[in-house]
């Protein structure tokens, strides 16, 4: 049975089948789970409503902000102007991104691997816990990972010419960008690992087109910036802020509140709390290794945010049992994405400078480096994903070739490596 259902999943179409289900599960979600944000989705909302009356990203009655980055609340904002100001407009808005990032995995897995792999990945997205849960509330997670999956998919498209498959993997990129800023190394990072070691100036020029569609895309913002705050704030102004959250005498890594001191002028209060926090680290180095370590479990033993996010529309019944199945997913998932990256790299070790596995690390790399949460790993999602059907597909090639349903000498072989196009 388990042969037969890898069979399947390997003809064609079958990903017509697993957007159907993602699009399925998404729905029912919505329709039993109303929109009540709280915390930084409540954040979204207020700003998201400012925006669509017309008063600019500002607080509500207040003056207007940089701190968290402007891309969520401008995306649900444009959607509120043109379907009114609804919860049910969050959740369709949720929906669409959720199915496109399935759709965006699916492609990624066919393009780099094959299609049985690209189905498995996009299965193992369709019916993941916590981004069903993201779909009831606004956030920045769910764009900005459908976007930047995107982005992959098309700086891999073959039907592009190369120039037109950088403008648009640089423009997803920078959109993603504005939804959680993390994604900007990405920008450069993508172009220079497309064979560098091998054309250096093809790198280069990529690099620069790279460079100027990102700059022309992000200027207007940063004048927005310089002219509000005095300072040319690409996205937005928490990086030192979240430095200090996890990197101070108070902290245990995780999240915490910002106290009431320092400059008024948010680019200059997270200048403030930056510099705090590079104090804190450079006079006590052990212990900075201490929290770092302690980040890897705030960031990487749970998948509970989705559930914590939606505590004002679920009844306390239920959030327990939702946040144990979210939780053994991702211990499977996890556990199957870290399979797949050992026999991806098991047989050439320069594929540590593959953009899907420093990717992944360079998302890992900010949790467990600057503040830790279940939410600073959801960028790997994709990654995860692809690497986990990677090595699912190995597991279902070996039991056919047991079976006798496969020849060992001519089937797919999973350590198989299709570079960049």
């Amino acid at each position: 049975m388990v042969t037969r259902f890898g069979i399947w999943l390997g003809k064609p179409g079958r990903i017509w089948t697993i957007l159907a289900l993602a699009t399925a599960l998404r729905v029912l979600w919505a329709l039993l789970v109303p929109v009540h944000p709280i915390a930084d989705g409540a954040a979204y909302d207020a700003f998201a409503r400012e925006i669509a009356a017309g008063h600019g990203y500002r607080f509500p009655g207040d003056q207007p902000t940089v701190y968290w980055p402007v891309g969520p609340a401008a995306l649900y904002a444009a959607f509120y102007m043109l379907l009114g100001v609804h919860g049910w407009v969050v959740s369709a808005v949720n929906v669409v991104l959720g199915v496109g990032l399935v759709a965006a995995i699916w492609r990624i897995g066919c393009l780099r691997f094959d299609a049985r792999v690209g189905a498995i990945a996009a299965l193992l997205a369709a019916i993941w816990p916590l981004w069903i849960e993201y779909t009831s509330f606004p956030n920045g997670e769910l764009p900005s990972t459908a976007l930047m999956a995107a982005a992959f998919a098309a700086r891999d498209e073959p039907w592009l010419p190369r120039w037109a498959r950088i403008l648009l993997s640089t423009a997803l990129l920078v959109a993603a960008a504005f939804m959680r800023p993390t994604v900007l190394p990405l920008i450069v990072l993508l172009p220079l690992l497309d064979g560098a070691w091998r054309r250096p100036m093809r790198a280069v020029w990529q690099v620069a087109l790279a460079l100027v569609v990102a700059a022309l895309l992000i200027a207007p913002w940063a004048e927005r910036n310089r002219a509000l705050f005095g300072a040319p704030v690409p996205v937005s102004a928490n990086f030192g802020a979240n430095l200090w959250m996890g990197n101070n005498p108070a902290t245990n890594g995780g999240y915490m509140g910002l106290p009431e001191r320092g400059p008024r002028n948010e680019v200059q209060r997270d200048a403030y709390f930056k510099e705090e926090a590079k104090r804190f680290i450079v006079d006590h180095p052990l212990t900075y290794l201490k929290l770092c370590l302690k980040r890897v479990q705030l960031s990487f033993d749970r998948e509970s945010i989705g559930v914590v996010w939606n505590a004002d529309s679920l009844p306390r019944a239920v959030q327990g049992p939702l946040k144990a199945v979210s939780a053994l997913y991702w211990y499977l998932v996890f556990a199957a994405g870290l399979a797949g990256v050992i026999l991806f790299l098991r047989d050439d070790l320069w594929r540590l400078l593959d953009p899907l596995f420093l990717s992944a690390g360079m998302f890992a790399a900010v949790a467990v480096l600057v503040v830790g949460m279940d939410r600073y790993h959801m960028g790997m999602m994709p990654f995860i994903a692809l690497f986990g059907g990677y090595a699912v597909n190995a597991w279902l090639t070996r039991r056919a070739v047991r079976a006798g349903r496969v020849d060992p000498a001519n089937h797919y072989q999973n350590n198989s490596f299709t570079p960049a196009l």
